[in-house]
Parts: C-alpha cells; sequence; structure tokens
C-alpha cells in the first residue's frame, strides 16, 4: 500500500490534492488539526504489475548436456553456453548461433581455393578419399583439377590416386620431394584447383612436420588438415595444434558417418583456430563430402536433431601423368 500525507488550509483542498496525486481509488486513512492547517494522510493500492508473456526457457540444460555427451571441453563448453544464454530463441537456433560466433566456416567445395590444397594429417585419417571428393565436386562446379601424390611409400598409394584420376578424368602427378613437388604444381592448368595428397605425419616428430612445411612452401599451398572424426578430445586438441603450428589454417572432419561423439573436431577447430572446411559423411567418393557449416555442425552434437547429411552432385611417375609421359 502506498501511503502520503497532504497539508492544507481546509479539508476541501486537502482532498483536492489526494485526488490530483492520487486519483480518485485513495482511501482517507485519517485527517487532523494542525494549527490552522489540515494534515491528512491518504493511501492507495499499487497497480498490479502488467502480466509479463512467460518467455519460453533458453534449453541450456539441453544444450549443456549435449556438449557434455560429446567431450567437449569445458571451458570451450561454457564459453559456448554462455554464448547461446545471451540469445533468445529454441536450442537449434541459439546453439547454431553460439557455434557461428566461435567457429569460422570455410568450405573448400563452394569457391575454388586460390592456391593449391596440400592435405595432411595422420595416417589412416581419409586423406586420399578427401583428396576423390573435392575432385569429384570440383569437376561438377565446372573447375580443372590436378591431383598429386607425395605419399609414395604406402603401398597401393599411386594405384589408388590412379584409378581416382581416371575415373574423374583428371591429370594426375606423384612428387617425391619438394623440388618435384614444385614441377608438377607449374604444369597443372591454369586457374584450376591443385589437390595434393600427403604421406601421413606424426605431429609429434618435428621431421615429419618440417617436411610438411617445405612441401607447403615449394607448392605455395594451403595446408589443410583432414582428421577422423570421434577421436579423442585431448588429443585431437594436441594434433590440431601441432599442425596449426605448421601452418594448418582449415580442417576437414573425415568419417563423421562412423562416429557418435564430435567433441573431438571441435577441441580441433578451437586449439588450431582452424576453420570448418568440410565434413565426411560417407566413403562414396561422389556425395561423400559435406559442406560444413554451422547448421550442420549443431546437427552432429543436439542428439535430438535429425542429422540430414547434405550429399554433392553428382598413372604416377615424377612429374609425369598418370596414363603416360610428360
Amino acid at each position: 500500500m502506498r501511503l502520503r500525507t497532504f497539508t492544507a488550509p481546509s479539508i476541501g483542498e486537502a482532498m483536492r490534492q489526494v485526488r490530483t496525486v492520487l486519483g480518485e481509488d485513495a482511501v482517507i486513512l485519517s485527517t487532523e488539526q494542525v494549527g490552522k492547517q489540515v494534515k491528512l494522510i491518504a493511501a492507495i493500492e499499487p497497480a498490479a504489475p502488467a502480466a509479463v508473456p512467460a518467455t519460453p526457457p533458453i534449453a541450456g540444460d539441453e544444450i549443456e548436456t549435449a556438449l557434455a555427451y560429446h567431450g567437449v571441453p569445458k571451458a570451450l563448453a561454457a564459453g559456448i553456453i554462455t554464448t547461446a544464454g545471451r540469445l533468445e530463441g529454441g536450442p537449434q537456433q541459439v546453439l547454431t548461433a553460439a557455434l557461428r560466433a566461435r567457429f569460422d566456416f570455410r568450405p573448400l567445395n563452394d569457391r575454388r581455393p586460390g592456391k593449391p590444397v596440400l592435405l595432411a594429417g595422420l595416417p589412416g585419417a581419409g586423406k586420399s578419399a578427401t583428396l576423390a571428393k573435392l575432385a569429384a565436386r570440383a569437376k561438377v562446379n565446372g573447375w580443372a583439377v590436378t591431383a598429386i601424390t607425395c605419399d609414395l611409400a604406402k603401398a597401393g598409394a599411386i594405384e589408388q590416386l590412379a584409378t581416382y584420376a581416371k575415373a574423374l578424368e583428371i591429370p594426375a602427378f606423384r612428387a617425391k620431394d619438394a623440388a618435384t613437388l614444385r614441377r608438377a604444381v607449374a604444369k597443372a592448368e591454369a586457374n584450376g584447383l591443385v589437390l595434393i595428397d600427403t604421406l601421413g605425419t606424426n605431429p609429434l616428430k618435428a621431421g615429419d612436420l618440417a617436411q610438411l612445411r617445405e612441401l607447403a612452401e615449394a607448392a605455395e599451398a594451403e595446408i589443410v588438415l583432414v582428421m577422423a572424426a570421434g577421436g579423442d578430445v585431448i588429443e585431437s586438441a594436441e594434433i590440431a595444434a601441432a599442425y596449426a603450428e605448421a601452418g594448418a589454417v582449415r580442417l576437414v572432419a573425415s568419417k563423421a558417418d562412423v562416429a557418435r561423439r564430435y567433441g573431438g573436431i571441435l577441441a580441433a577447430a578451437e586449439a588450431g583456430r582452424l576453420a570448418f572446411a568440410g565434413l565426411g559423411t560417407s566413403p562414396e567418393i561422389a556425395s561423400g563430402l559435406s559442406t560444413l557449416r554451422a547448421d550442420q555442425l549443431c546437427r552432429l552434437i543436439l542428439p535430438a536433431s535429425s542429422r540430414t547429411e547434405s550429399r554433392a552432385p553428382a598413372g604416377v611417375s615424377d612429374n609425369k601423368p598418370l596414363s603416360g609421359t610428360a
């Protein structure tokens, strides 16, 4: 209840003040003559506050639970949750926006890179398959493509590239060292896409990373890390940081179709400050590499979300084409 005291020369003047200030609903509690003045105490019940529509709670618990399920590091998860908590909307909307704010998304398959792309990563990460998928998408886009492999040690690597090149009708070369790679890149069609496969490297060995940098410098190439989804979170972060130190700037998350938890790729992108460049969604070459953006990443993380995978449309010697002699 709101109380006010009014003083006036007469009761009429005091009542007029009450009505002016408190309105017609005011209740007179007491009157008192004080000398030549009338002292009047009046009260009024404050108006009930307007009903505020209940804001549907942002499903912070759902997002937090999902991030915990995927093993996202606590500090990273806390940052995502804090950003999401400032936004309005359903869990998918706010998580998508929070991921967009936190990470960089620079797909490889919707715009031709301005320099050769050198795929790097652990043995078995899916570099060769990723090269073939990128080449297939480039062909659909109408880009000229040249494939080069520096992986001369793995059994069947040269034959595998030859098979891909023949199927896609693209030139392919092998390069045993930086000098040979430089000459192979020089033979690529101008304004075309050059894709370079490398031998699986051990990021714990400084020599392996130094050799990777040497190849990238010789080809004037951008290093793109290919990492299998579903790996240990701490290991993924440390591996990504090591490759970033060697010059990697983007990340292709391969083998997402055989993984259930994706905290490793989030930790990798965070630790290496790597932009998401693509997502391996199936072993199929023609349609197995999806563009990875914030909304697709959100669908991977929230277990209640439907995982829709966007599908893309549908002979080697040193500096020598697979099919003949240069």
